[in-house]
């Protein structure tokens, strides 16, 4: 009887290990990159021009993607976004990081891009999205953040209406140029 009992808390244990190792664990957005976009739904950002124009944002929202787990033989993988929605009559910014996903694998890969997208609202015009080059960025490493920086400045082509795009670490975007208006908008703090 006692190897009966032996026997089928061992299959359990093993039933549980098995199982266990049968699933993907993705990790959650990490918590360092959210402080690119230091953001709280329903707070006010604001920015000035050079001409003392004032421009008031609503920040409308902001997600990030939380820890999760995966069947083994799921087609899915780990893979990870913030986005952060700032909202007024004159203007939409979004602001998203995306991570890589690893298909089949525990943890999230590298640093896909990092885009921001401005959106006249009075005009028919689509956003225009900006992205530069972070693909040699894992945000699990240890020393992530010195590879990153603290400033990210995501350069485009002067001929779209929004450019020259600046993202501080616990700031947030921090400036940018409009070429419809002739001027660089820059945070109130």
């Amino acid at each position: 009887m006692k190897r009966r009992i032996a026997f089928i808390v061992a299959s359990l244990i093993i039933s549980a290990f098995v199982f266990q190792s049968c699933q993907i664990h993705c990790s959650a957005f990490p918590e360092w990159l959210c402080k690119y976009a230091p953001y709280e739904k329903g707070s006010t950002v604001s920015f000035k021009n050079e001409n003392d124009s004032v421009i008031e944002l609503k920040v409308i929202e902001f997600y990030k993607s939380e820890a999760q787990s995966f069947g083994r033989n799921c087609k899915c993988g780990c893979g990870g976004h913030m986005i952060a929605a700032l909202y007024s009559k004159q203007m939409e910014i979004e602001i998203n990081f995306y991570l890589n996903e690893n298909r089949g694998k525990q943890g999230i890969g590298t640093i896909n891009e990092i885009v921001v997208s401005i959106k006249s609202l009075g005009k028919d015009l689509a956003g225009i999205s900006y992205k530069d080059d972070f693909s040699g960025i894992n945000p699990y490493d240890y020393g992530h953040e010195q590879k990153l920086g603290d400033t990210i400045a995501l350069q485009t082509k002067k001929y779209d209406d929004f450019s020259d795009m600046v993202i501080v670490k616990g700031k947030g975007l921090t400036e940018f140029y409009d070429k419809e208006n002739n001027c660089t908008w820059r945070l109130m703090e």
